[in-house]
């Protein structure tokens, strides 16, 4: 493939849609780096990054059928990305909680320290929580406080469901960013 510049037209898109295997390697090859970059660049973890960016592309070719041939293909594949950060994202808060409370359980007494540094965090996530936009914290808040499905939300702020996805994939990417700092002057 060096020496030689590769561009992802209608026609490489409609020998997808019908199954041609060259046609995915060249999309592949194409935007490979540029899909490991943003997933790499949004969870900071280089195994992550590459087993979500091949599942973007099994996810593309699951789905080669219903592309439109038309269409630039880059958003669909960010999209997909996306949604994998979010559910990967979401899954490790999950381990977290789980691995917390199990914690919790195995210990006897309570460290003053840890009490200490769980309050802290506790204000610190408020206050960022306080910063993000306010229809972006609404959304935030009925799903993580109220334990709202998308679809719930949707349908009480009459948004789509998509909009409530982004807006919560934006506000843990937002709380991600800004946490780490204060975590990592937590816990040194």
């Amino acid at each position: 493939m060096k020496g030689k510049t590769i561009h992802i037209n209608s026609r490489i898109l409609h020998l997808l849609c019908e199954g041609d295997e060259k046609a995915f390697e060249q999309i592949y090859h194409f935007y490979y780096i540029q899909i490991y970059t943003f997933v790499l660049n949004t969870l900071f973890e280089k195994t992550f990054a590459e087993d979500i960016t091949q599942t973007v592309f099994i996810t593309l070719w699951e789905k080669r059928e219903t592309i439109d041939p038309e269409k630039d293909i880059a958003p669909l594949l960010f999209t997909i990305a996306k949604n994998h950060v979010y559910r990967q994202t979401e899954q490790l808060l999950r381990k977290y909680k789980y691995e917390q409370i199990q914690q919790e359980d195995k210990q006897e007494w309570i460290n003053p320290e840890d009490v200490v540094n769980n309050l802290m965090l506790e204000k610190i996530l408020s206050v960022l929580i306080e910063k993000i936009p306010t229809k972006r914290r609404r959304i935030f808040l009925l799903s993580r406080k109220e334990n709202l499905s998308n679809k719930d939300i949707a349908s009480r702020l009459h948004i789509s469901e998509k909009t409530v996805e982004t807006q919560i994939i934006r506000s843990l990417l937002f709380l991600k960013e800004h946490l780490k700092k204060y975590l990592l002057f937590l816990y040194l």
